[in-house]
């Protein structure tokens, strides 16, 4: 089932992604961010095709788009970027893979360590029906709820 545009926590095995918070106008990495920090809600914007903008929320309100620079997932660059965020179907419900609208066979790999940058790489993909994602390439997108 395709996500629904709207408003999300994002986790990867249990544990938030969030920014780093780099001071503006820096761009901020994406990482898993360590226990007890409070996560910050991302935005999904849903364009054609199953193609999204990925945004996460700033302190102020405003949001700032993901996307890669060097094979790293940052946010608040210069330039929007287009993902699939394909259903993982083995995951659950709201568990997803997010690829590059460009480069599908590429996308988001969590790293090991809360305060480690989410990695743009190739996606590994198990041979069968469905297909398997190791759990590293799965992210559960998590609605919030309405205040």
């Amino acid at each position: 089932m395709s996500l629904k545009p709207g408003l999300y926590y994002i986790q990867n095995r249990r544990r938030y992604i969030g920014s780093s918070g780099e001071e503006p106008p820096n761009a901020q990495r994406v990482i898993v961010l360590p226990d007890g920090v409070r996560a910050p809600r991302w935005l999904v914007e849903k364009l054609d095709d199953d193609r999204y903008i990925i945004k996460v929320e700033e302190p102020d309100g405003s949001h700032a788009s993901a996307a890669t620079v060097d094979d790293k997932i940052f946010v608040r660059v210069e330039k929007s970027e287009a993902w699939h965020i394909i259903p993982d179907e083995r995951g659950g419900k709201d568990s997803y893979v997010i690829a590059s609208a460009d480069e599908r066979y590429k996308g988001w790999v969590a790293p090991e360590e809360p305060e480690d940058q989410i990695l743009y790489r190739l996606l590994i993909v198990g041979p069968s029906f469905p297909p398997f994602y190791p759990p590293n390439e799965t992210f559960q997108f998590l609605p919030v709820p309405r205040e």
